[in-house]
């Protein structure tokens, strides 16, 4: 923690010239008026302000808890390092100060695992913010090989309960390099939305910003906390293998993100892999399926396989794929029944115009498909139901 800068206080500190004649009456600090510390607060996080001013004396703990310091700015109660709080049971006890008009309430902590206790904070919503309208947590996992993690002793996935579910606050879990993070935060619109009629009954959803070596440990130690119902990857030209072994190790996602598969021939798949893939038509879940950007139509071929149970498909396709091509392949899907779940398309093409609604009812035709289809054209998306 960096000793505070009596500077701040100076630069923040404007004495206009009728406070100036009345200086000679201050005598102490706690001659200011309220406003004045509200403004020396803004220079500080709250972990500074709780650390530096709190248990000084009755008026500065008067201050901090007061109902005119809150509903000024909303409140947020930082924990690192064992310091403030290292329990929810101090937590609990430090809420009785607390105002109970609180509408925004945001909490970080870190080495204590147990604050995901979900019952437990819907037990200390429901008793001392039964206004509160955000929560945002925080908790913090750095991802050292050399000491273990702690262990969570808590029911898995608690966060999906109907409580979670009507307040629309979410669970995520991101996987960073070098830390995981475990949030709740209030439920945004995804890409997925328009087809899942805003149904959030199963929302965890992971992030995968890189995939490196220990990515599959990493997620073992997420399901000892939590199930996993979206998954979302970052990487670019993602390596089919990982993402095989990662698919099949979340066996519960109903919806998949990728940024864009690679293209190295190269790279092996092994046996155990192959059988993955061909033991999806077993286990996966997954409906809904968004590729960022597809560079190779062949592509296509391993997404039905990895996803044989997808409804909707949404696509990015670039200036180097053969559109028709691309067009060809998804039709022939439909045609021969090989994907009877399949049903709708979305298709992100950046120079898409009317003469790509023209190609694909040519394409339909010259394929001779019996269903019905209905194109639409927005900005540059096309739409295909069928």
């Amino acid at each position: 923690m960096n000793r505070i800068d009596m500077n701040k206080f100076e630069q923040k500190i404007v004495l206009n010239e009728s406070l100036e004649e009345k200086s000679q009456s201050i005598t102490c600090i706690e001659d200011f008026s309220n406003e004045i510390f509200y403004e020396i607060f803004d220079y500080f996080n709250s972990y500074e302000i709780v650390e530096k001013f709190s248990n000084l004396n009755s008026q500065f703990d008067k201050l901090l808890y007061s109902s005119s310091f809150l509903i000024k700015t909303h409140f947020f109660l930082f924990h690192y390092k064992e310091r403030i709080i290292n329990t929810l049971n101090q937590l609990e006890k430090f809420s009785t100060k607390i105002y109970s008009n609180l509408k925004i309430l945001s909490i970080s902590f870190s080495k204590n695992i147990d604050i995901l206790d979900a019952y437990r904070w819907e037990i200390i919503i429901l008793n001392y913010y039964p206004e509160l309208e955000k929560f945002y947590l925080n908790y913090y996992e750095s991802i050292n090989n050399d000491n273990p993690y702690p262990i969570y002793c808590g029911k898995i996935n608690e966060f999906s309960s109907s409580f979670w579910i009507q307040k629309k606050w979410i669970f995520y879990v991101e996987i960073k390099f070098l830390n995981i993070e475990y949030k709740i935060r209030p439920y945004n619109e995804k890409w997925y939305d328009d087809r899942s009629n805003n149904t959030i009954n199963y929302s965890t959803n992971l992030t995968l910003k890189f995939i490196y070596d220990s990515i599959l440990e990493e997620i073992e130690r997420i399901l000892t906390i939590t199930n996993i119902y979206h998954l979302e990857i970052f990487e670019k030209e993602m390596s089919i293998p990982i993402l095989i072994q990662i698919v099949n190790r979340l066996s519960e996602i109903t919806t998949l993100k990728i940024h864009s598969l690679s293209t190295d021939n190269t790279a092996q798949i092994t046996l155990e892999e192959i059988d993955m893939l061909f033991l999806m038509k077993n286990t996966s879940n997954i409906t809904m399926v968004y590729l960022e950007q597809i560079d190779d139509v062949g592509h296509l071929r391993f997404v039905f396989k990895l996803c044989p149970y997808m409804k909707y498909f949404k696509v990015g396709v670039t200036h180097s794929i053969d559109i028709q091509f691309f067009f060809r392949t998804i039709f022939m899907k439909t045609k021969h029944n090989n994907s009877r779940h399949f049903d709708s398309l979305c298709i992100h093409l950046p120079s898409a115009d009317d003469k790509i609604l023209e190609d694909i009812k040519e394409t339909i035709k010259y394929e001779n498909l019996s269903t019905d289809f209905l194109i639409k054209h927005v900005l540059d998306n096309v739409y295909l139901t069928w």
